[in-house]
């Protein structure tokens, strides 16, 4: 299964930042809405941006313009989603 499809299983779970910030997500079409933050939307193609890089961080995922890097790490690296 591609992370898109875990995430589109896992959506209304509950995630966390590296911080410990808890938020779930909604998702559409080809990107998701951050339930904690409506401005935030992140597409799908920064989460296959996001796997590209070896253990990523907030901080490495920020240098690679993922934007909602927090939110990215957060589910990319959670054991529901991670590979």
């Amino acid at each position: 299964m591609d992370i898109w499809n875990k995430i589109i299983c896992h959506e209304g779970e509950t995630f966390k930042t590296i911080t410990g910030i808890e938020y779930s997500y909604v998702v559409y079409t080809d990107y998701i809405l951050i339930n904690n933050d409506n401005r935030r939307h992140i597409t799908k193609e920064m989460f296959d941006l996001a796997m590209k890089i070896e253990n990523p961080s907030p901080s490495k995922l920020q240098k690679a313009d993922v934007w909602g890097p927090s939110y990215v790490y957060g589910i990319v690296t959670d054991k529901r989603i991670a590979p």
